[in-house]
C-alpha cells in the first residue's frame, strides 16, 4: 500500500505499513521516463556542468521543509528513508561532551547537531557538502525530524582490512527506530570495498552492519526500519539477514536506495529469502550503482532531475507529496549498460574479478592519494604517473586486464539487438486476445 500521508497516529498508520510485506508504493504516482512528474514545477532551460537536465523539482528538501507533521502524526514514508540515509554521512565529532552522546545510546537530538563549529568538517570528503548543510539545517528546525535522537554512532575506515563503515540510528518515537547505513564516501579504501562486492560477500562492511544491528535491537525497544543510501542500502539489507539472535524478523521494512545487489549465492540463501519480502529498493531511470552485479532485488525506478551517473544523487529524486516519484521502467542507457556488465561478470570466475580488482586499484593506489577527491584535482600528473605503473606491471598481468576490458567491447555490441527486439515488441499494438489475457 501507499504509506499514508495523514494525520491519523504511527500505532495505526505505521505500523500497519512496516508491517506489510508488500511493495509500499504499490499504486505510486507515475510519469513517463522521460517527462516530467504531473504536478511538478519545473524550471531551467537545460543541462548543467553536472549533468542536470532541469534545475528545480520537488526534492528530499523541500519535503523537510513543507512536511511538518510528527510521526505520531503521520506514519513513515519512502522518502523520511531517504532523508534520514542522507543523514547517515554526517561526520560526528568525537571529541565534543555537546555530541558525545551520540556516541551511546543516550542519544542527542538532532536539531542539537546543527552547529556552525562543525559545518566544515560534518561532510568533509563526501560528495555533497552544500546540500548536506542545507537538509541538515531543514531538519534541525522541521517539528517532523528534529526531535528524533541520534544514537549509536560508529564511524570506523580501516585500510588494511579494506573496510569503510558508518552507521547511526535514529530513534523517531517510543516504539519506532531507525537504523541507517553510510554509503560510500570518497575514501579509496571506500571505493576498494565497493569494487570487492563483485566478487566477496561478505565485505568487512557487511560483517559489521550485521554485528551493529544486532547491537541496536539490544539497545532499543519496538519496532526497527534499517536502510541506506549507495553500499548503505547493500549493507541494510546484508544486516536484516543475517543479524545474529533473529534480529531481522524485528526489521519491519529494509530500504536500499540506489545500492547495489548481491552474488547468487546470497540471494539463493533462506537469511536473504526471509528478509527479500520486506525489501524496498528504489533507483533512479539510469542507475549504474543499484544495478550493479548480475543478481537483483525486486525495485522500483523513480525519476530523477540529472542524467546518467549523477542520477545517484538523492537530491535529485524528484518528490510528490509523501513518495517518490516512480516510472515504468529503467531508460535505455541503463539497460543497456546493466545488460553489459551483467555479461561481462558472469563471464569471469570470482577469481578472475579479484584479480582485475585487485590489479586495477593498486594501480591506483600508489600512496599519494587518499580519497578520489585528490584524484581528480591532480589528474595531469596522476594520469602519467598512473599509466608508468601499469606498464611496470609484468607481461602475463598487463596481458589479463588488457583482455578483461576488451571483452566489454563485443558484449556491449552484442546487447543492442536483444533491447530492441524487446522495444519493438513492447511496442506492437496488441491484439483484442491479447489485452484480454487469452494469448
Amino acid at each position: 500500500m501507499v504509506p499514508d500521508c495523514t494525520s491519523r497516529p504511527l500505532g495505526a498508520v505505521g505500523r500497519e505499513w512496516v508491517a506489510s510485506s508488500g511493495n509500499p508504493a504499490a499504486a505510486p504516482r507515475r510519469a513517463d521516463a522521460g517527462s516530467a512528474a504531473e504536478g511538478t514545477v519545473l524550471r531551467g532551460d537545460g543541462p548543467d556542468r553536472r549533468g542536470s537536465t532541469v534545475s528545480r523539482t520537488r526534492n528530499m528538501l523541500d519535503y523537510v521543509r513543507t512536511e511538518l507533521d510528527t510521526f505520531d502524526g503521520r506514519g513513515f514514508c519512502t522518502v523520511d528513508s531517504l532523508v534520514l540515509s542522507w543523514l547517515a554521512y554526517t561526520r560526528l565529532p568525537a571529541d565534543d561532551p555537546a555530541l558525545a552522546p551520540a556516541l551511546g545510546w543516550e542519544g542527542v537530538r538532532l536539531a542539537d547537531l546543527y552547529r556552525a563549529e562543525y559545518f566544515a568538517t560534518y561532510y568533509a570528503g563526501m560528495w555533497g557538502e552544500e546540500p548536506g548543510l542545507d537538509l541538515l539545517a531543514a531538519v534541525a528546525a522541521s517539528p517532523r525530524f528534529r526531535d528524533a535522537r541520534v544514537m549509536g554512532y560508529v564511524d570506523a575506515t580501516d585500510p588494511q582490512a579494506e573496510k569503510q563503515f558508518a552507521a547511526m540510528t535514529f530513534r523517531l518515537t517510543e516504539d519506532l527506530s531507525y537504523v541507517a547505513f553510510r554509503g560510500t564516501d570518497a575514501s579509496l579504501v571506500g571505493w576498494k570495498e565497493d569494487f570487492n562486492l563483485a566478487y566477496r560477500c561478505p565485505v568487512p562492511s557487511q560483517t559489521e552492519a550485521a554485528r551493529y544491528l544486532g547491537a541496536v535491537a539490544a539497545r532499543v525497544d519496538g519496532d526497527l526500519l534499517v536502510g541506506g543510501h549507495s553500499k548503505g542500502g547493500n549493507l541494510a539489507v546484508y544486516a536484516a539477514a543475517r543479524a545474529p539472535g533473529g534480529v531481522g524478523d524485528r526489521v519491519r521494512r529494509i530500504f536500499s536506495h540506489d545500492g547495489p545487489g548481491f552474488l547468487a549465492e546470497f540471494l539463493a540463501t533462506e537469511d536473504y529469502r526471509r528478509v527479500g519480502p520486506r525489501v524496498d529498493k528504489t533507483i533512479p531511470q539510469s542507475s549504474v550503482v543499484g544495478m550493479l552485479l548480475e543478481q537483483q532485488e525486486s525495485y522500483r525506478v523513480v525519476r530523477s532531475s540529472r542524467a546518467m551517473i549523477w542520477q545517484h544523487d538523492p537530491f535529485s529524486w524528484v518528490v510528490e507529496d509523501c513518495d517518490l516519484v516512480s516510472l515504468d521502467g529503467l531508460a535505455p542507457d541503463a539497460r543497456y549498460l546493466n545488460r553489459t556488465i551483467s555479461a561481462w561478470l558472469s563471464g569471469l570466475t570470482a577469481e578472475q574479478r579479484g584479480r582485475f580488482i585487485d590489479t586495477l586499484y593498486s594501480v591506483i593506489d600508489l600512496g599519494d592519494v587518499t580519497t578520489t577527491r585528490e584524484l581528480r584535482a591532480d589528474w595531469r600528473h596522476s594520469i602519467p604517473v598512473r599509466a608508468r605503473a601499469f606498464a611496470s606491471l609484468d607481461a602475463e598481468t598487463r596481458s589479463f586486464v588488457t583482455q578483461t576490458l576488451t571483452a566489454l567491447v563485443p558484449l556491449g555490441v552484442r546487447v543492442v539487438p536483444g533491447l530492441l527486439a524487446e522495444d519493438l515488441q513492447q511496442a506492437r499494438p496488441k491484439t483484442p486476445a491479447a489485452v484480454e489475457g487469452r494469448e
